[in-house]
């Protein structure tokens, strides 16, 4: 698993045999964290609370390294980057990242490898998992980070990740078709390609190639539709918890495509065709949709402030919380990554409520103030909170305020 001739011996992946309990807890959390040659981190083990972990240190320090790394164990990629070999160490040839993650009083070993030159594997106590997709929505977890702000103000392809990190978690069958229609686009634009380079064009072997996409393209807007249905009023609810009722935010899906029916499909393509040709590229389908972001009938985008496009983003990712734990059944992780600076005192006090009272998961924090967050929480808060002090290449844990 691990290449040879290394200079430290790596954590050791200890199996964790299954057990079930006659009463399952509907939740999930991460006990702790190993981190082997993982970006900043030669060598880390950490010990979690299943409420809220807080870590602060100066900018710089490594605090999101570690989020990235609880990202990479529930999504199989940091969001940091996308490339694996960047998250390797400096000077190192592997990186690795493992926790004991307990979900519905189950608990497993969950770890994932890295080697220069062989590629990346995710390993459930010791087995490894034949497709990397097979993970995702095992460990719910939810992100707020600080470019998460191009959902606002970034390009449409922003907003469809969003909608399919997110549908995926809960339902494996849109990701198979998310899987199945990106293959298939590739092979359809090739083709597209092939006419120009070649000078001719072929109508049936197109519509040979539509046929097998149409079905998987339906079946993601039909998905995306519905889910916006059962999204849009629970954000609605939390943009207003933390603002007012006096501003109406709205969330709109604007599909490229009119209807979600293979009929509808067909006759888009066929009126597009000659565009499609001329571009030698798809012009329409779900990779072109988007979502339109309003408060009171206007723009986020082109007419909100600051405070506005940061608390509709908040509640963009609150209500994505509440929807997957109602999907899922299980209360999932949340990651809050330098959320707290630039927001005013009533903002400030208004997401601490909700992460009190209304987020029963699993949180992790980062920030660069730990007087920020300790008077966030107070000396007496309604959960525990386990704070974490962070300098590079070290993590220090410091006190913990007992929740009731």
């Amino acid at each position: 698993m691990f290449p040879s001739g290394t200079r430290k011996r790596p954590h050791t992946l200890t199996f964790v045999p299954e057990y079930r309990p006659a009463r399952r807890d509907p939740s999930v959390h991460i006990q702790d964290l190993l981190l082997t040659h993982f970006r900043s981190y030669a060598s880390l083990e950490l010990a979690f609370s299943p409420a809220i972990n807080c870590f602060t240190g100066p900018n710089g320090s490594g605090k999101t390294n570690i989020l990235d790394a609880l990202h990479m164990l529930a999504f199989t990629r940091g969001f940091r980057s996308h490339q694996d070999q960047q998250v390797v160490q400096e000077g190192e040839s592997f990186f690795l990242c493992q926790a004991l993650v307990i979900r519905e009083d189950i608990p497993r070993r969950v770890a994932c490898n890295y080697i220069k030159g062989k590629g990346k594997r995710l390993l459930i106590n010791q087995k490894p998992l034949p497709k990397l997709s097979e993970h995702i929505g095992s460990l719910p977890m939810v992100a707020i980070l600080p470019q998460d702000g191009s959902l606002i103000d970034g390009p449409s392809a922003e907003r469809r990740q969003f909608l399919d990190m997110l549908i995926s978690q809960y339902d494996p069958r849109y990701l198979q078709h998310l899987i199945q229609y990106g293959r298939l686009l590739a092979q359809r634009n090739a083709q597209l390609k092939l006419f120009g380079e070649q000078r001719y064009f072929d109508r049936e072997q197109l519509q040979l190639w539509d046929e097998q996409l149409i079905p998987h393209g339906v079946a993601i807007q039909d998905g995306r539709s519905q889910f916006l249905e059962a999204y849009a009023p629970i954000f609605e609810t939390y943009f207003r918890e933390m603002v007012s009722e006096k501003e109406t935010p709205s969330l709109r899906y604007r599909p490229s495509i009119e209807a979600a029916t293979p009929e509808a499909w067909r006759a888009h393509f066929l009126r597009q065709e000659e565009k499609d040709r001329v571009n030698q590229y798809t012009l329409s389908g779900i990779h072109r949709d988007d979502l339109i972001f309003r408060i009171d009938g206007h723009s986020v985008r082109n007419f909100g402030s600051q405070g506005q496009q940061k608390t509709f983003l908040i509640a963009l990712k609150m209500a994505q919380y509440d929807l997957l734990a109602q999907k899922t059944g299980l209360a999932p992780v949340l990651l809050l990554d330098d959320l707290f600076d630039k927001l005013d005192p009533h903002r400030l006090s208004r997401i601490a409520q909700l992460l009190m009272t209304r987020i029963p998961g699993q949180v992790f924090i980062t920030d660069t103030s730990y007087e920020r967050l300790s008077e966030i929480f107070g000396p007496e808060p309604a959960r525990e909170v386990r704070y974490f002090a962070v300098q590079p290449g070290s993590v220090t844990p410091q006190k913990v305020s007992a929740g009731d």
